[in-house]
């Protein structure tokens, strides 16, 4: 039976799901409740009594078999001490390639039928990623997403009081005009539209944005209910964020496939739809992709795109927040930063006409920022490795041994079997006061170091914000360089403080996503435009 969860949904009940579910609800009886809270509990002890396995010794070798939580505790896996060890193995020994297709079915919702096509290029659609990483195809998205940033940042608050003014980042983040210089707005939420309009522009182009204006807020639904998709919970889940996961995910698969068939009549020579435009600012990589499709005779709603989409939005855009969170939240390391970008992040006088001036405009160089200043990408690293949350996942595809540390004979070793799952939470090794000294403070040094003439430079060592192996993020040096490009130019550019001055900067607690963590609570700031050297004679 063909996954079709992507599809929009039709019921023969015209009633939304929530007011069916609220009118089931009022039918329950006390021993139906009764029944819904134990039959769970009864099956959970059951099934835990069945599944149970010894953890001793295997067949008398030395290596101890790995506890396993049974199968019905989901995304639990083996998080004791060797991350290393397995993430070191051969593709042969421990697989990534059969959980990435139950990902690509459960998760994105691509339709099982299509599991021969997607078997046959398998290897050439993954070697675009790489395609991708390589100059000359980085180096135009990255140049695009540059151009992108030194366009919206100077135009990033309206500063006016009429909310249909605002930029479509002001009214999510619920800005409060102050004056005609300064605005109160939710820091997070800011950053993370404006990151994702540039992202998603810069590699989409900008008509699926103008076309389709929540595909942001739909792909944050999407992420938020990544939990109850991979647990196959069907939309009618009496579950508000699983429901409302799969509208969302019906909403992104509406606008990428409506994106696909412009790109199809693209390259057949057919008339495109007038609101796509020429379709010319799409990504070289999204254009092959889209030729890989049409080689495989792949139908409109069996292409993957979401698959790109939704690491493109979810992660640069949280980690500009918290970078520039915990760079703001520090004066000395924020006028330190300042002053090592200034030469690569700069604002030029716009042209005067008589007494009629341009906005100040802003010139960014992401090969410098990343290259040239160690301050910076350190503060990169301390926020990744602080706020992101990666998991990896394999397959065990033939027995193998695993010691927790090769060069202790008193380490322990364990024997993981074929067709047992692993699970990696970098986190735990990210945040190992063994590997971090004090690892739950922000100290961006602990990545400096200087290099034999000198210099400064940094050293990302053994942190694995992007996970790894096949699975390692394939997008990883277009994230970094738009996130240093954008927070140097917003550092720059604006002058940011907390709204509560008494409390002044609070770091606040996070809440888990499928990557980087969101905030439990958005900061509130207020953000005008700096005072720049040829505005100052002016001022005085």
């Amino acid at each position: 039976m063909e996954d079709d969860f992507h599809e929009p949904l039709t019921a023969h009940d015209s009633r939304p799901p929530f007011s069916i579910w609220q009118s089931i609800l009022t039918r329950l009886t006390p021993n139906i409740i009764l029944a819904l809270f134990l039959g769970p509990i009864l099956i959970v002890f059951l099934t835990r009594y069945l599944s149970e396995r010894s953890l001793g010794n295997d067949d008398g070798k030395k290596a101890r078999r790995v506890w396993m939580p049974p199968y019905w505790i989901p995304f639990v896996g083996h998080g004791i001490d060797f991350p290393g060890s397995v993430m070191s193995q051969k593709e042969s020994v421990v697989q990534f390639r059969p959980m990435a297709r139950t990902d690509y079915n459960k998760f994105f919702g691509i339709p099982k039928s299509s599991k021969a096509k997607y078997d046959k290029c398998w290897d050439e659609l993954n070697s675009l990623f790489g395609y991708f990483m390589k100059d000359p195809q980085l180096g135009d998205v990255l140049k695009r997403s540059n151009s992108l940033l030194e366009q919206t940042i100077p135009q990033m608050i309206s500063f006016v009081d009429s909310e249909i003014d605002l930029q479509p980042w002001e009214r999510y983040a619920s800005a409060r005009y102050i004056s005609n210089n300064e605005t109160e707005i939710y820091l997070c939420a800011m950053m993370r539209d404006v990151m994702g309009h540039t992202s998603v522009s810069a590699m989409f182009g900008s008509a699926l944005m103008e076309a389709y204006p929540d595909l942001l807020h739909d792909t944050y639904s999407f992420d938020k209910g990544m939990y109850y998709l991979l647990a196959g919970l069907p939309w009618f889940t009496p579950w508000p964020p699983a429901i409302m996961a799969h509208m969302a995910r019906s909403n992104l698969w509406a606008a990428l496939d409506d994106q696909q068939r412009a790109l199809d009549a693209l390259a057949e020579g057919k008339p495109v739809g007038y609101s796509w435009g020429q379709l010319d600012d799409v990504s070289e990589f999204i254009m092959k992709r889209n030729e890989v499709y049409r080689k495989h005779n792949f139908e409109i709603k069996e292409r993957g795109e979401l698959s790109v989409l939704w690491p493109l939005i979810i992660n640069s855009s949280l980690l500009v927040y918290w970078q520039l969170l915990y760079i703001l939240a520090d004066p000395e390391l924020a006028d330190k930063i300042r002053a090592e970008v200034a030469p690569y992040a700069i604002v030029e006088q716009g042209e005067s006409i008589g007494k009629i001036s341009e906005a100040p405009k802003l010139k960014l160089d992401h090969e410098s920022l990343s290259k040239r200043c160690p301050h910076l990408r350190s503060t990169y690293l301390e926020a990744l490795r602080l706020t992101s949350k990666p998991w990896s996942v394999r397959k065990v595809a033939s027995d193998v041994t695993i010691s927790q540390d090769k060069m202790s004979d008193a380490a322990a070793s364990y024997m993981l079997h074929k067709g047992e799952y692993i699970t990696l939470p970098h986190e735990l090794h990210m945040t190992d006061p063994k590997y971090f000294q004090d690892p739950d403070k922000f100290e961006p040094e602990r990545f400096l170091v200087t290099k034999e003439d000198g210099t400064l430079s940094t050293d990302a060592g053994t942190i694995r914000p992007y996970g790894g192996g096949p699975s390692m993020c394939k997008g990883r040096i277009f994230a970094e360089r738009e996130c240093l490009a954008a927070v140097a130019g917003v550092l720059m550019f604006w002058d940011i403080k907390a709204v509560d001055k008494k409390a002044g900067w609070v770091i606040p607690k996070q809440l888990k996503m499928s990557a980087v963590s969101k905030p439990a609570q958005d900061t509130r700031v207020r953000i005008k435009r700096r005072v720049f050297d040829w505005e100052k004679d002016t001022i005085l």
